[in-house]
């Protein structure tokens, strides 16, 4: 009998224990994804901050030039905000929608299209961004620049690809 009570009791000890190290891991793990996704946002805003600063250098503007493109981008990332916050918005819904036990698929594939619209919406305006200020430049500093978006380009899509490669 006291050999059942002190097993019990033992039992009861490492299911607690178990219980708050699973409870910690998972506080631990939460709170590195957010850590994540806040220092990928920095970096992308660190990064296009520093592809500005280096384009700007690059194309040898004039000082006129300089507030006309600094007017555009400024338009530019006020009409992105929305944009990009519904995006993270449908994002979080299309995960908790794929993740759901009820799983309603005609949900998912209209989530699915939201998003695509809001893409096809956010490169819309990014083209026309640059369109912008492809009309402030003249010739010599148009090619430079269709140069150098053509290469961030590049260079944004194999980051993506291995970026997917690291997830697996």
């Amino acid at each position: 009998m006291k050999n059942n009570i002190k097993v019990s009791v033992l039992t009861v000890l490492l299911i607690g224990l178990t219980v708050d190290v699973s409870a910690q891991q998972v506080n631990r793990m939460q709170d590195k994804a957010k850590g994540d996704q806040q220092g990928q946002m920095m970096n992308r805003a660190d990064r296009q901050g520093q592809n500005h600063r280096h384009m700007m250098t690059q194309l040898n503007l004039t000082n006129e030039q300089k507030e006309k493109i600094g007017e555009i981008r400024l338009n530019g990332q006020k009409g992105m905000i929305p944009l990009r916050n519904n995006m993270q918005e449908k994002n979080a819904q299309l995960r908790t929608l794929k993740m759901s036990y009820d799983y309603d698929e005609a949900a998912v594939n209209a989530l699915i299209e939201e998003i695509g619209e809001l893409r096809t919406a956010m490169m819309t305006m990014r083209t026309a961004r640059q369109q912008e200020v492809r009309e402030v430049l003249d010739e010599g500093q148009r090619i430079k620049f269709d140069t150098m978006i053509q290469f961030l380009g590049a260079k944004q899509q194999g980051s993506r690809m291995n970026h997917k490669n690291r997830k697996g």
